[in-house]
């Protein structure tokens, strides 16, 4: 069987629980934070004429420090363990599958997620926008110039960082039938990655997985670090993938 088959099963496995709708929940706290704001303390006056582009750039970053991230956690840990509530990785690894296909297939279902949840987000803040664009015409947000490559550039970098953390936790949650453990492991990492960065300048800050997310999330890192916290990101990919599968092809699933 094909890669493509293997991940077409892992879809519509998705489709029967809760992921999904998870996704779409996770990805509209923070465009619905976000309204509230706008309706109970209205758009400071420094941020007025230029608001359409951080409701899709700095309030991203926003996501991207604190719900991108235990989004992220959570579902790289529990998807993995549909095969351990239903009893059914035996089924899975005796049905004509290749180990690879099977292991990179439910890796790629989580990225599609992620981006699903990227997507939703965008698209609700955008809802965002034409809501107070009517609220307060006098700002003529739909009429602000939408700055395109700074806008996916955000949303790249923001993926690439946190690319590192969802290798490890698909690991993470393939190696444990306790789904408690990698989820801990998880939020007790952020919190501490996210606590070195803000109050520490250990060097080897920007080489923790678990800081990444606030070197793209504070303008104030970026132009120091973004390079480096990409290509360490993607290395750090690559490297708990080769871990991940290996263990995932030596390990006997009960």
């Amino acid at each position: 069987m094909s890669l493509l088959i293997s991940l077409r099963s892992e879809v519509f496995k998705t489709k029967r629980t809760v992921s999904l709708y998870f996704t779409l929940a996770a990805a509209a706290f923070g465009p619905l934070m976000s309204m509230l704001d706008l309706i109970f303390d209205g758009v400071d006056k420094d941020h007025q004429k230029d608001i359409f582009n951080e409701m899709f750039t700095t309030k991203f970053q926003m996501t991207s420090a604190v719900v991108l991230p235990m989004f992220i956690i959570l579902i790289c840990t529990l998807l993995p363990q549909i095969e351990y509530k239903n009893n059914t990785w035996k089924q899975v690894l005796a049905s004509p599958q290749l180990k690879p296909n099977v292991f990179f297939a439910k890796f790629v279902n989580i990225q599609l997620l992620i981006f699903l949840f990227i997507v939703t987000n965008q698209l609700l803040m955008f809802a965002d926008a034409v809501i107070l664009h009517f609220m307060e015409p006098s700002l003529h947000v739909l009429n602000q110039p939408l700055n395109v490559s700074a806008m996916f550039a955000t949303l790249a970098n923001g993926y690439v960082a946190l690319l590192a953390m969802s290798a490890i936790h698909f690991w993470l949650g393939i190696r444990y039938k306790n789904f408690i453990i990698p989820v801990a492991i998880g939020i007790a990492f952020w919190f501490i990655g996210s606590i070195l960065v803000m109050q520490t300048k250990l060097l080897f800050t920007e080489y923790f997985p678990y800081s990444f997310h606030m070197f793209v999330s504070f303008k104030e890192f970026q132009l120091k670090h973004l390079n480096t916290i990409r290509f360490t990101s993607v290395a750090y990919t690559l490297l708990f993938l080769f871990i991940g599968f290996r263990d995932f092809r030596k390990k006997s699933m009960n």
